[in-house]
């Protein structure tokens, strides 16, 4: 996102799953991304921390969802911070390395934040 661009929606997931159990968490995740796909509006950017790395490194199902929905033209961003803890920095498959300061950037100047 450039600085001051004013954005309608921006969607924030900061695991790879939903709710407490991990393996219906998962099946929901994916869930929701391969939903978005059909859904309008769509948001103009996903922003990936924490666990949710895993989306675009580890997680096949979860990169080929992701390839998806950039090719839809929505921007994704995976926390360089998170990728590096998770030592995972070189093994980003789809979207771009983001930082804490652009996040921050779309998430304020976002007419609407969603977080999963």
């Amino acid at each position: 996102m450039l600085k001051g661009e004013k954005v309608k929606k921006v969607l924030l997931i900061k695991d790879d799953s939903i709710g407490e159990n991990s393996e219906l968490g998962r099946k929901l995740i994916l869930g929701f991304l391969s939903t978005m796909k059909e859904c309008n509006p769509q948001p103009q950017a996903i922003y990936l921390l924490n666990r949710g790395v895993l989306l675009a490194t580890t997680n096949a199902a979860g990169v080929e969802v992701l390839k998806s929905l950039e090719a839809q033209g929505i921007a994704i961003f995976s926390c360089q911070t998170c990728l590096e803890h998770f030592g995972l920095l070189e093994s980003l498959k789809v979207g771009q390395v983001g930082n804490a300061k652009a996040t921050l950037n779309a998430l304020l100047n976002a007419e609407d934040a969603v977080s999963l």
